[in-house]
Formats: C-alpha cells, structure tokens, sequence
C-alpha cells in the first residue's frame, strides 16, 4: 500500500514538471505561429466548480462501456462558457471552428462538424445550416448540465458520427434537490474591438417534490453580444497566364515590344473587410418529470431558441486582372509584386488600349457590401417513457419533433472607383498596397454590380425509438439490448432574387456622395498592409433605391430590357418574390434496428453487436434553366439568359450494416484497458443534396456548383486502443491510439468541364464522393490535482492533453488535390489548463492550440485554401461572496490572437482576420 502510495505522489510531481510547463511553452509557440481556431483540453475538464465538475466528469468517464469524454458542470445553470463549444474545446482531441469569435462548430479527431452527430437529451435537434452539423450557438450554456462525447461506436447509439457522438444533456428536475430552488445569472459583455457593453440575463426554476415523483426546471436564458471583426482578404491564388507590361506607372509610349506572357501564381484581389455584428439569442427550456409508479417514469422536454444575427459587411478591395505593370516573380513562378495600372496609365501608353490589345478594361477600387444576417428560431419537443416491466425486463419509448426556420438576405452590392493613379501591390506573408488615389472620396464613386436577393431554409425532423433490455446472469452473458428507430427529415431551401447584376455594371454611372459615409479603419495589419486611415461605408438598400429609380433606368445597360415591367415589375433591383429563383428540398427516411449483447467475466466486460439502417432520400425543386450566357460590354461577366422554372426530383436509397465492440479490461483496480472496433458512417449533408445549379465568374474563369442527389454515405472501419489510470476521484492519466479506414469520402471537388451555355472551360464546384484514405492517431491527457499528494501546492491542479493525426488520402483529382489531405484535419493539437481553487475562490487559465488544417483542396486553376496555426488563452476567476452569491469574470483571445490563411504555401497570403478580445463580468444567485 506504501508503495502505491509512494508510486502516485512520484507521479504527481512528474506531472507537476511537464504539464505546467507545457502551458507556458504553449504561450511561446502562439508567437511563433500563424492564427486558427483553437483546440482542446483535459479528456474530462475543468469547468465551474472545478473539483466537483471534475469528480462528475471522471466518474461518468469511468463506468463507460466505450471511449468516452465528458463536461459536467457543478450545479444547476453554472455550466461556466459563453456556450457548450467553449467549453468541449478542452476535451482531448475536440477542436471548435468559430464564427466572428464565438465557438459554433466542432471537429473530432480531425474530423469536420459533418462528420460528428450531435443529439440533446439523446434526440436530434435540427439546424439552421440547412445540413447536419449542429451550431452550438444556438443553445445557451446555462441550460446545460452535462454534455457526453462517444469517441468509439455502440449499437444503440444513432448512426452519423464518424469522428464522434455528442450528447448534451440538460438539467434534470429529480436529479437535484427536493424542493424550490432558483438561479439567476446576471453579466455584462465588453468587445474590445467593436467598444460595446452588451448585457446578458439567465434564470432557472426547479422543483421536486420530497418523494421524487414530480418535478420541474424551466429556464431561460437571454444574450447580447456586438462585435467587430477586421479582415484583410485576398479571394484566391490561380496558376494563369500572366501578361506582364515592362515598365513602371510613370512609362509613356510603351508598345507590344514591352509585353510578355508567362505561366505564374496570381493573386485574384487584395484588400480589407470590416465586419460589425450585433448577436441576440434567447432560449428556454422546460422539462417535467413525473413517476406514476416505481417502475414507471415519465418525462417530456420543450426547447425554444431564437438567434438575430445582424451583420454589416464591407470590403474594400483591388480586383487583379492578369494583365500588370512591373510583375515580379520568384523562382517558383510566384507573383511577389506588381504595379496597378489607372486611366492615366492607360492615356499615357495608347498603343497597349483597345480591342486586340492587353489593357482592354481600366481597373477599379471596389467597395462591396455583402449580406450576413441571420435569424433563425427552433422549436423541438420530446416524450420520453421508461418501464421496467420486471427485474430482468425494460422498456424504454422515446418519440420527438424539432423545427429550425432560418432567414438571411443574399447580398453582394459593388460600387467602385475607377483610379487615375494606379495601385502598388506586394505580396508575401504579409502582403501590401499603397493606393494612388484616395479611396474615402465620396465624390468618386460610381455604380457597378449589383446581386440582391433572399433566402429562407427550413429544417423539419421527427424521430421515435423504442428499446428493450433484458438482463440475464448465464455465466460471462450478462444480457442483451436492442431497439428500432424511425425518422423523417425534410430540408427546403428557397432563393429569391432580383436580376439585376448587369443593369448598372461598368463604372459608367456617377453615383451622389450622399450615399457614402466616411469612416475611420483599425490599424490592425501589424507592421504591413498599409491599412488606409479611412474608407466609405453605404447602405446597399439606400443604393439600390437610388439606381431603381425610372429615371436612371436611361443609363441602365440595357433600357428596354430593365424597363419591362412584365419582366421587372418592381424594377431591376426588387426582388421577384413570385417566383423563386430557386427551390429545393430533401426528404430523407431512415429506419434502423439493433441488437448488443453484454458479457462480463473477473476483471473484464463488452459488448458486441449490430446496427442495420435503411435509408430512403428524394430530392425535389424548381429552377431555372440557363438558356445561353452573353459576354456583357461594360464588363468581363456574362449576362445570363433564362428559360422557365423546371422540376426535378432525384430518388435514392441505400442499406448499411454497421458492427461495433467494446471491451474493458480492469488491469488493477485503478487502471483500465479498452478496446473497440466498429464500422461507422455519415450521411450526406442534406443541404448537399438538393437539385439546384448556379453559374457566376468572369470571362476565363466561369464558376458552376450546386447540389448532388446521388451522393452516397462516408463509411469508416474503426479500431481504438486506450489506457486509462485513475489516481483519485479527480485525478487521472491516459493515452490511446486510433485507425480510421475511410471510403466515399465527402468533400467540395472541383471538376473542369464543357457545357453548351458557354464556349469556354467552366469549373464545376460540388461535393462529391470518390475520396478514400487512412487516418491514425494517438492521444495522451492527464489531470491532477495536488491537494494530498503535494501539501504546498495545495488548491492548485493541471490538466493536459495532446493530440496526433496523421492522414493519407487517395482521390482523382490535379497534383494539388493529391497532397491536399483532409479538410479540416490538424496534425497536431494540444491544451493545457492550470486552476486554482479554494473554499471561496477559483482561477483558471486554459491554453488552446492547432496545428494549420485544410480548408478545401482548390482545383483547376485555383490553390487550396489553408488555414495556419492558432493558439488561444482563455481566462476565468471566480469568488463566492456568501454560499449563494458568487461574481465572476471570463476573458477569451487574451493574447488577441488573429486567424490566417494562406494557399499552397504561406506567402501566398489569403486572409487575416481579427476578432479581438471579449469580457465577460457577471453575478450569479441561487436561492
């Protein structure tokens, strides 16, 4: 017994020399590296109320079958994060993807949120993505009081997640307290980019009677948050041809003897994006437990959630024709400077002008406001009934139904200078631009481009289950479960649209300098850039309004056509909402069935069994069909030409047979063993499946994409390894090991290819299967606390967890596509937290880091699309006034971290985006 004592204080202090360190050698590594999303934490984490979270966490961790993680938060509503993705990012190898700052997506294991199926309270709730990746910040983490993550496959669990399970599991009113109890959150937000204090508000209600019979939580939970993102943005790197005018900006006279041509990696654009936002979401919940009998219990959950997401976009950009001044390149053929030609250029240099000629289109300095809004509401419902019909016998019915409606305008409206003076660009890791003329004149700015148009989605799902457990003691049988499902899911997209891009394309009409507002920009670029001091800002309503007027449709660039009323009742810029431009859903029915069987022997239990699904899929919709596209005059776009709306509808269907075992094996009484291995899968996207195509792009680089009916589900033979040693209620290390055997993989391809409509090459943009490939890894996690085992680093703990993936993918595709790897897979991730805690005070800072992952693969000309490392410090302290009043403060991005992204390499810059840091100061009583 000395010596097992001996062998876990030994230990302790190993873990007190590498795990501390290892977040402050996390620290150092952020300064060395490029900005991404974050990664993760301890495999069972420190969340509020650090030592009874952590107990909670361990223990449900413990008596799993399979792999599983877990957050538990310490009581009712002190679940600590901003949201549930916050907080999963410190479970071992859980990566969140942000959306302006705040955790919306996880990926397991490096794969993406597709890949991951996310229930609550064992249901699954639909999305306003209009796929099946879930958005955590749809839910608010006062809600919660648990949240599981299955890393191995199980027979009774639903089918789709090949990275992982997630189960969030809300407050239940019979696993509390008897009686009435309350709690009220009350916090204020500060967004150090955008300067606002927001507030937030949540409060719960729960009663059970003495005899745990009866019992009610009601929740509700209200946050406001404004924030401001700054971007500096080049579009994309394209292998083109490359006509190079040798000269300067100052040249005069130059002829064709100055012009070359050469193959060279261009960047499409460069400029600068300022993203304001304004985030309301509310969300309540109901739950009632009720036991009519000892053998029998009731329950049925209500969940309400609405989110308003208001964004004010503009971008301010350079559009690179490949057609430059001075290009120079290194000697891998990329494009490292070049000198953008203005009209003055162009008078000065008369014969490289006109029709024949290089320079046939003046270059401009756009200014385009894209449409970001979003609101969304969801409204889900669940019954749950559980019977033991005797000691041997269960029963258990569940039946469900939630709907998400979404709405969101689709707006990308350009008004544009035309530069007298030209633009100097560099590019590299940090690219610049020096512009020649002053972009914050509102005198200057004429009409260009215009898409404005709508779009609504709508998710629809009911699902029921039925289970039966029999338990039976014969020898190592232990018994068996099993259960069938149904569900139908129904996903409906509708765009509607005003034809109006080409009206005013072209830079030929002068706009009023009412429309535009002079405002200052943040100097956030960092020693390069050249970040101008002031841009224009517009209302794209108050600028379609002003080019819808009857007596500017004269210098529209086709007046009889944008004058007919038949065609455009409301005007070029008013959106048809009589017919939409198009129209798509997805119905999908899947029937399942399982069977587990359960063993047990000394010092070991599993469980071994299969699932079987059928799925049945209909893609309906109307759209239109592209009769021809017309190269228009004023600019490099084609004017498309429509026929009549057409249905369509594309059936498919498929069967899968899904095996799974787990064994635990209990090597002492402190250490496990598991093993498991299972077949997996996840189904398309349904929001991939529709029938709809667009078209888009410019003269030479025509874009297509849209929906595939035909896809097939990702499948995934698995095997998993995991050591686990518990060295108290709260302490533990582990590592395991992992192999993925992956075919029909899903990802965005693109495919070159010729259609009638266009007479050149059009590049094709849809996911598509065909990808298959291998991926492994390994993990390592510990947590300690030093109470006991340290005296005099009492109320101190760490946690730690490192992950690694390496992947291999096969598919079809250019040379690029080859070595792309696997969007969204970090080689590397890892956190580290250190907490302190005492009878009325708790601290904890957490430190979060990914390896750079791929985005998408590119194709045809296109690169691929990387983002760089990323490390991020998150903060916490907490102190409890009196047993029931507690204050707290949260601070995330501490080190004010920004994310970057770059193409086949890191010079090839793409974006850089910056969110800032957030605060979040609040009281919290319970009574």
């Amino acid at each position: 017994m000395q010596n097992h004592r001996m062998r876990k204080t030994v230990l302790a202090a190993l873990i007190a020399e590498l795990l501390v360190p290892m977040a402050a050698f996390a620290q150092d590594a952020a300064g060395s590296t490029s900005a991404t999303a974050p990664a993760e934490n301890a495999a069972t984490v420190v969340v509020s109320g650090i030592r009874a979270s952590l107990s909670s966490s361990l223990n449900t961790k413990r008596m799993q079958d399979g792999v599983v993680d877990a957050v538990s938060a310490e009581d009712a509503g002190k679940f600590p994060d901003t949201n549930i993705a916050e907080s999963l990012q410190r479970v071992t190898g859980v990566q969140i993807q942000r959306n302006n700052g705040e955790g919306r997506y996880i990926s397991v294991r490096g794969l993406g949120p597709e890949f991951n199926n996310v229930l609550v309270n064992g249901r699954t709730l639909t999305s306003d993505t209009g796929g099946r990746e879930f958005s955590f910040d749809l839910l608010s983490s006062d809600l919660i009081s648990k949240v599981l993550v299955y890393k191995t496959s199980q027979p009774f669990l639903p089918e789709g997640g090949i990275g992982s399970t997630v189960d969030v599991q809300t407050a239940r009113p019979l696993s509390g307290k008897t009686g009435h109890s309350s709690v009220i959150n009350v916090s204020h937000s500060y967004d150090d980019n955008s300067k606002e204090h927001t507030p937030n508000l949540a409060g719960m209600y729960t009663f059970a009677n003495e005899a745990r019979t009866f019992g009610v939580t009601a929740s509700v939970s209200y946050t406001d948050r404004a924030s401001k993102q700054n971007k500096a943005v080049t579009d994309d790197w394209h292998y083109r041809d490359v006509t190079i005018i040798n000269g300067d900006l100052n040249s005069r006279g130059l002829t064709m003897a100055d012009v070359t041509t050469r193959k060279l990696y261009m960047p499409q654009s460069f400029g600068f994006q300022v993203e304001d936002e304004s985030r309301k979401r509310t969300v309540g919940n109901l739950t009632v437990q009720y036991n009519p009998s000892r053998d029998w219990k009731l329950s049925a959950d209500a969940l309400y959630s609405r989110l308003d997401q208001r964004n004010k976009v503009i971008a301010f950009s350079d559009w690179n024709n490949p057609v430059q001044v001075g290009v120079q390149y290194d000697d891998n053929d990329q494009v490292t400077s070049f000198q953008r030609p203005g009209s003055d250029f162009y008078a000065n240099n008369p014969g490289l002008v006109g029709e024949g000629s290089p320079l046939t289109e003046g270059n401009s300095n756009d200014m385009i406001v894209k449409g970001g809004d979003r609101l969304s509401e969801t409204k889900a419902f669940g019954l749950n009934s559980k019977w033991q019909l005797s000691p041997d016998w269960k029963l258990e019915g569940d039946v469900s139904t939630s709907r998400t409606t979404s709405q969101s305008p689709d707006q990308w409206v350009v008004a544009g200078m035309l530069p007298r003076n030209g633009d100097v660009l560099t590019f590299g890791a940090r690219p610049t631009v020096v512009f020649g003329d002053n972009i914050a004149d509102p005198t200057a700015v004429r009409a260009h481009a215009v898409s404005n148009g709508e779009v609504s989605n709508s998710d629809k799902l009911h699902e029921g289950r039925l289970n039966l457990s029999w338990n039976r003691e014969e020898g190592t049988f232990k018994g068996i479960d099993t259960g069938v499902s149904y569900s139908q899911r129904e996903v409906g997209r509708h765009e509607f649209e005003a034809d109006s891009w080409n009206a005013f394309s072209g830079y030929h009409v002068a706009l009023p300098s009412s429309l535009f507002t002079v405002t200052p920009m943040d100097d956030f670029f960092g020693g390069g850039g050249q970040v101008p001091k002031a841009f224009l800002r517009f209302d794209p309503n108050e600028y379609m309004a002003y080019l819808n007027q009857p007596s500017l449709l004269g210098q529209s660039n086709d007046p009889a056509l944008y004058g007919d009323k038949t065609r455009y009742p409301n005007g070029p810029m008013g959106i048809n909402y009589d017919a939409p431009a198009s129209q798509w859903g997805v119905r999908e029915k899947v029937s399942s069935i399982f069977l587990d069987t359960k063993w047990e022997g000394e010092r070991w239990s599993a469980n071994a069994g299969l699932r079987v699904v059928h799925v049945k899929s209909r893609s309906t919709g109307f759209s239109r069909e592209l009769i021809s596209a017309v190269k228009s005059t004023n600019d490099t776009t084609y004017i498309l030409n429509w026929g009549p709306r057409v249905a369509k509808s594309v059936d498919n269907s498929y069967n899968s047979y899904l095996p799974s075992a787990n064994v635990k094996f209990d090597v002492t009484k402190d250490m496990l063993l598991r093993l498991a291995a299972s077949k997996t899968e996840t189904r398309p996207t349904l929001s991939q499946m529709g029938v709809d195509n667009w078209y888009g792009g410019r003269f030479g680089d025509v874009q297509t994409g849209g929906g595939n009916p035909y896809l097939n589900p990702m499948q995934s033979k698995n095997l998993d390894l995991s050591y686990e040693w518990y060295l108290s209620k709260t302490n533990y290390v582990s590592a395991a090991v992992f192999y993925k055997k992956v075919s029909d993989f899903l990802e965005t391809r693109l495919v070159d290819m010729r259609i009638p409509q266009y007479d050149e090459v059009v590049h094709d943009s849809r996911v598509r299967n065909g990808q298959k490939g291998k991926i492994k890894g390994a993990e390592i996690a510990g947590q300690f606390a030093f109470d006991e085992a340290i005296p005099w680093l009492r109320g101190f703990g760490v946690s730690a967890n490192y992950t690694y993936v390496d992947a291999s993918a096969e598919r079809d595709g250019d040379a690029a596509a080859l070595v792309c790897g696997y969007p969204g897979l970090s080689k590397q991730s890892y956190n580290g937290s250190v907490f302190y805690e005492n009878g009325s005070f708790q601290a904890r800072v957490s430190y979060n880091w990914r390896n750079h992952f791929s985005i998408n693969c590119g194709g045809g000309s296109a690169q691929p699309r990387n983002r760089a490392a990323y490390g991020q410090t998150d903060a916490s302290l907490r102190y409890n006034i009196t047993d029931t009043i507690a204050i707290y403060a949260d601070a995330i991005n501490l080190s004010n971290q920004q994310a970057h992204e770059y193409a086949s390499n890191e010079s090839q810059f793409l974006m850089l985006e910056d969110v800032g840091r957030r605060v979040n100061v609040g009281v919290r009583v319970a009574f």
